[in-house]
């Protein structure tokens, strides 16, 4: 475990972590969504759920946590300093589309969608997204909007899970 995150229930079934449970009833194409109750820090940061994506055979492909917060310079510094420069970096840039459908699931309901393209980027540019490669895993780390309803830094460790941003 790395600053109080279960790197050890990757590529495991879900039954090798019995507290997760769901409230999905069925499977999708990308696997069910599992959830674990905790209250745990990330490099100081609190968190108290663990989402877990395990794939339609219930092996596990990537867990996230949320830091109830849209990470600062300082925790991003603490973040480099353990896991060195990031791979790859990214900010908002031009408005692709923009699409007002409302869609729901059994976990998350999403009233719109504005897709922008990616541009490389500093983290004292605003990135939006960015990631590690490490050796058995990636990390992908997704920053809230202050003038969105998602105030929020969402953590994902998982092998491959650059592979849609990674230019």
């Amino acid at each position: 475990m790395i600053n109080n995150v279960p790197l050890d229930v990757l590529e495991k079934h879900i039954s090798d972590v019995p507290e997760a449970y769901t409230l999905s009833t069925t499977k999708s194409d990308n696997g069910i969504i599992y959830m674990v109750d905790v209250l745990d820090y990330y490099f100081g940061k609190p968190y108290t759920m663990v989402f877990i994506t395990a794939d339609n055979n219930d092996i596990i492909q990537n867990f996230a946590i949320y830091v109830d917060e849209i990470i600062d310079k300082p925790f991003y510094e603490e973040m480099v300093a353990e896991y060195g420069e990031p791979n790859c970096m990214f900010k908002k840039g031009k408005i692709t589309s923009v699409d007002t459908t409302i869609a729901k699931n059994d976990l998350f309901e999403s009233k719109g969608r504005t897709t922008y393209e990616l541009e490389e980027c500093t983290f004292d540019e605003s990135p939006v997204v960015f990631g590690w490669h490490k050796e058995n895993y990636d990390i992908q780390v997704i920053i809230g909007d202050e003038s969105d309803t998602f105030q929020k830094t969402r953590i994902i460790f998982g092998k491959g899970i650059l592979a849609n941003i990674d230019k």
